[in-house]
């Protein structure tokens, strides 16, 4: 697990596909700030998968966990956009993904093999209410070494 400071939140996506049973190897991740005012956005992280499916952790910035104490304070959250594609598969986006100070988040996405001769449409994936812990029946993150 990387050293997380105030401010600042772990991500890992795990990507599989046969509807979470098998990992995917060689997906590219990309997480990238949303869209400001001029709709530009901000490439943070492009990674590929390991053989478990798994990204390397990805520190992203949050406001401080202060944020979250009281009222007025401004958003406990800070918001990213993560796109997933491989070779053979429905690209994928997840949008408004949020990630807490100090909060290891670990997204699972399954994407769908392409028919033959198919064109790819790619998927939007909208979180929609309010953002919540992880579930703590989740498989925990395996550890990096270094």
């Amino acid at each position: 697990m990387a050293e997380l400071t105030d401010g600042t939140a772990e991500l890992r996506v795990l990507v599989t596909t046969a509807l979470g049973a098998l990992p995917l190897e060689n997906a590219i991740v990309s997480v990238s700030t949303v869209p400001d005012e001029t709709g530009m956005r901000t490439l943070l992280y492009s990674v590929t998968t390991d053989s478990g499916g798994m990204t390397p952790s990805m520190v992203l910035t949050t406001p401080p966990r202060s944020n979250s104490l009281s009222p007025g304070s401004g958003p406990p959250f800070a918001v990213y956009t993560v796109e997933i594609s491989a070779e053979g598969y429905t690209p994928l986006t997840a949008l408004h993904i949020a990630m807490f100070s100090g909060v290891p988040t670990m997204l699972p996405v399954a994407l769908t093999p392409l028919a033959e001769n198919q064109n790819f449409a790619p998927t939007d994936l909208t979180a929609t209410g309010m953002p919540q812990a992880l579930d703590p029946a989740l498989p925990e993150m395996p550890k990096q070494e270094g």
